[in-house]
C-alpha cells in the first residue's frame, strides 16, 4: 500500500510545531517558576535581614543599658533609646514577613513576646534604679544573671527563626537548581526534536514532490505517446478515407465512362438500327405504291419509338449537352424535361460554371438528378427552385422545394447518403434542412481551382466534414430519397 507522504509531512510539521511551542510554554511555566522562587528566597533574605535588625536592636538595647550602668553617662542610653523607639515596628515587620510567608511561627512568637517584653522590663527598671541610687545598682547580680537568661533565650529563638529561613533559602537554591536542569534540558530536547520533525516534514515533502514531478512526467510521457498515436491513427485514417475516396472517385469515373460508352453504343447502335428499320419501311411502300398496307404505318410508328427511345435512353444515361456545352446547359436541358413529364414548376437562375472541372460538372449535375428525383417522388412539391452562383472562391449550388419537407429517419435509407459522397468527390460539401418557409433545401458548396479534386487528394476538411454533419437529418432525407 502506498505511504501519503503529504499526510505524514503535514503530521510531522504539526508535531514539530507542537514541540516548539511546548518548549516556549515550558519555558515560559520555568520562568515563572524561577521566578516565584527567586521571589520566595529574596522574602527569606529580607526575612533573616529583619531577624538581624531585630536582634540588632536588641543587642543595642543591652549594650546602651550596660553602658549607662556602668558609666552613669546618659550619652551611651541614645542606643538605648533608638532600639526602645524602633523595636516595636521591626518586631511587627518580623511577624507580617513570616506571616506573608506561610511560615507564622505563632509559639515562637508567644515566647518572644513574652521574654522581649520582660526583658525590657527589666531594663528599663535597670535605667531607673541607675538614675536613683547611682553605681549601687551594679551591684544587683540577680538581675543581671536574669537578663542574660532573657537575652540568651532570646537569641536562641531568633536563630531559631533564622535557621529556618536558611533552610528555606537552601530549598529555594536547590529547587532553583534543579528547575534549571530541567529548563535547560527541554530547551535543548524539544527545539531538537522539533527542528527533527520539521526536517522529516520538509524530507516528506520532497519526496511527494519528487514522486509528483515523476507521475507529471510519466503523464507527459504517456500523454505524448498518447498523442502520437492517435496522430498515428488518424494519418492513417486519412490515408484510409483517402484512399477509399479515390477508389470511390474511380469508380464513379469508371461508372460515368461505362455511362457514356452505353449511351453511345444506344444511340449509335439501337439508333442506327431504328434508322434503317424506318428506311426499309419507306422504301418497300414506295416500291409497293400505289397499293397501301397499313403495316407499313405501323411499322414506321415502331421504328420512330425505337429511335426516340434510344435517344432518351442515350440522353438519360449521358446527357451529350454536359459535355459539349457544361453543366449549366445540361441542367436547363433537364429541367426542360422535368417539366413536360410532371406538372411540377422549375424555377431556374445558373450563374457561370466555367472554372469547374469535369468532374464536378458530373458529381453536381447527378446530385441534381438524385435531388430532384427525391422531390419528384415524395416531396409533393409544386415548384422546384434551382440556383448556382460563385462566391468567395466557390461555386454554390442550392436547390430548394416548397413541399413536405424532409421526412421521418429510416435506418436503411441512401439517397441522402449518395448526395453527399457525390459533394465530397467534387471536392466539396452538401448542407440540407428544411427550407425557410417550407419544404426542403439542399445547398453544395464546391471550391474553384481544386483542380481535379473529384479522385480524392483534393477534398477539404470541410468536405470531410460535412459527410458526418447533422445525421438526424441527413436520414430523414435518405428517407425520402429511398422509399
Amino acid at each position: 500500500m502506498r505511504l501519503l507522504t503529504f499526510p505524514v509531512a503535514a503530521g510531522l510539521l504539526l508535531a514539530g510545531c507542537v514541540a516548539f511551542v511546548a518548549t516556549a510554554y515550558g519555558e515560559y511555566r520555568s520562568l515563572g517558576e524561577l521566578t516565584r522562587q527567586e521571589a520566595g528566597r529574596a522574602h527569606a533574605l529580607r526575612t533573616q535581614q529583619l531577624i538581624s535588625d531585630l536582634n540588632g536592636l536588641l543587642i543595642d538595647l543591652e549594650t546602651g543599658t550596660r553602658g549607662f550602668l556602668i558609666t552613669g553617662d546618659a550619652a551611651f542610653l541614645q542606643p538605648y533609646e533608638r532600639a526602645q523607639r524602633d523595636l516595636d515596628a521591626s518586631y511587627a515587620d518580623l511577624k507580617d514577613a513570616l506571616a506573608r510567608s506561610g511560615d507564622r511561627q505563632d509559639a515562637a512568637f508567644l515566647r518572644l513576646d513574652r521574654v522581649i517584653a520582660e526583658r525590657r522590663r527589666q531594663v528599663e527598671a535597670q535605667v531607673e534604679s541607675r538614675w536613683k541610687i547611682g553605681e549601687s545598682a551594679l551591684k544587683d547580680r540577680q538581675a543581671y544573671v536574669a537578663g542574660k537568661q532573657l537575652m540568651d533565650e532570646i537569641r536562641g529563638e531568633l536563630a531559631r527563626l533564622k535557621s529556618l529561613q536558611q533552610q528555606r533559602i537552601d530549598r529555594i537554591e536547590s529547587d532553583v537548581v534543579v528547575q534549571t536542569r530541567e529548563t535547560t534540558l527541554l530547551a535543548q530536547v524539544l527545539p531538537l526534536a522539533g527542528g527533527l520533525l520539521v526536517a522529516a516534514a520538509m524530507a516528506a515533502l520532497w519526496i511527494e514532490r519528487e514522486r509528483r514531478d515523476s507521475a507529471e512526467r510519466a503523464l507527459r510521457d504517456s500523454h505524448a505517446q498518447l498523442e502520437s498515436a492517435v496522430a498515428e491513427r488518424t494519418r492513417e485514417l486519412r490515408e484510409a478515407l483517402s484512399r477509399i475516396q479515390s477508389f470511390a472517385a474511380e469508380l464513379d469515373r469508371s461508372v460515368e465512362a461505362e455511362r457514356r460508352s452505353l449511351a453511345r453504343e444506344v444511340h449509335d447502335q439501337l439508333g442506327q438500327l431504328g434508322t434503317a428499320a424506318k428506311m426499309l419501311t419507306l422504301s418497300m411502300a414506295r416500291k409497293l405504291a400505289p397499293a397501301k398496307d397499313p403495316m407499313h404505318d405501323e411499322m414506321l410508328t415502331i421504328a420512330d419509338e425505337v429511335i426516340n427511345a434510344a435517344r432518351r435512353i442515350a440522353h438519360t444515361l449521358r446527357p451529350p449537352l454536359l459535355d459539349d456545352f457544361g453543366l449549366s446547359a445540361a441542367v436547363q436541358h433537364y429541367a426542360q424535361t422535368l417539366q413536360r413529364q410532371s406538372e411540377l414548376i422549375i424555377d431556374l437562375d445558373l450563374g457561370p460554371d466555367d472554372e469547374l472541372t469535369t468532374e464536378q460538372h458530373n458529381q453536381l449535375f447527378r446530385l441534381l438528378q438524385e435531388a430532384a428525383t427525391n422531390v419528384l417522388r415524395h416531396a409533393q412539391a409544386h415548384q422546384l427552385t434551382i440556383q448556382s452562383r460563385v462566391e468567395d472562391g466557390a461555386y454554390r449550388l442550392l436547390i430548394e422545394d416548397d413541399g413536405v419537407g424532409p421526412g421521418q429517419v429510416r435506418a436503411d435509407a441512401s439517397g441522402l447518403r449518395n448526395m453527399r459522397e457525390r459533394a465530397v468527390l467534387a471536392g466539396g460539401e452538401m448542407t440540407f434542412g428544411p427550407a425557410p418557409q417550407r419544404g426542403t433545401r439542399i445547398e453544395v458548396r464546391v471550391p474553384l481551382g481544386a483542380g481535379e479534386g473529384g479522385d480524392g487528394s483534393g477534398t477539404t476538411d470541410g468536405a470531410a466534414g460535412g459527410i458526418g454533419a447533422a445525421p438526424e437529418k441527413e436520414e430523414g432525407w435518405d428517407e425520402v430519397s429511398d422509399r
